[in-house]
């Protein structure tokens, strides 16, 4: 009887010395379901999104609407922050698109940094350049040209059988999308340009 207890102790024993045993990280490892979303920090892609989002700071963020005659679905904003104890100031554009199909689902928006900027509007000439000299007699069924920036501003301009079109979308993750008709486009531009000559003089 004493050699059947101590038979059932010992089996009883080993398994907790296997699981004290273990490193910490198997047992924590084990410790956690699956399927468990884990929260990650949000990335911030632009210098003026960072600003924007620091904390124990006073910021004064100012916007400038560019007056364009795109409807509900596009606005774009010039904007100046701020940080009055440090001086700091970052100057940039902020791009709102409404979906043209889900009126009901939230706007899209990005910013783009001030030097950003200057590149996007020199690229929106080489893309409407680009696109104008695109026939359609070559052995291509299609042309895509596109340009995003690091806040998830995308402006596509797709060519295909069917008529050219130029969409703009907004948003890193889940992004919005709206279109505009290839003879908008210099209108986009002038109005990135008159962004630049607004916060130029800021």
């Amino acid at each position: 009887m004493r050699a059947l207890v101590l038979r059932v102790s010992t089996c009883v024993a080993l398994p907790l010395i296997l699981v004290v045993s273990q490193p910490p990280c198997i047992a924590a490892q084990q410790l956690v379901p699956r399927g468990l979303a884990v929260a990650v920090e949000p990335v911030i892609p632009t210098r003026i999104e960072a600003l924007l989002a620091t904390t124990n700071l006073v910021l004064v963020a100012d916007y400038y609407r560019i007056d364009m005659r795109f409807g509900p679905n596009l606005r774009i904003d010039a904007v100046v922050v701020e940080a009055v104890d440090s001086r700091t100031r970052l100057k940039g554009l902020r791009v709102q698109v409404r979906d043209n199909e889900n009126r009901r689902r939230q706007e899209g928006t990005s910013y783009i940094d001030f030097e950003e900027l200057i590149r996007l509007s020199r690229g929106l000439t080489s893309m409407a350049e680009l696109a104008g000299k695109w026939t359609g007699h070559d052995d291509r069924q299609a042309m895509e040209l596109s340009f995003t920036t690091a806040g998830g501003f995308r402006l596509a301009i797709r060519h295909s059988a069917r008529i050219p079109r130029a969409y703009l979308s907004t948003g890193l993750i889940d992004p919005v999308v709206t279109s505009i008709e290839m003879a908008e486009l210099p209108t986009l531009k002038v109005a990135f340009d008159q962004a630049l000559a607004l916060l130029n003089g800021k």
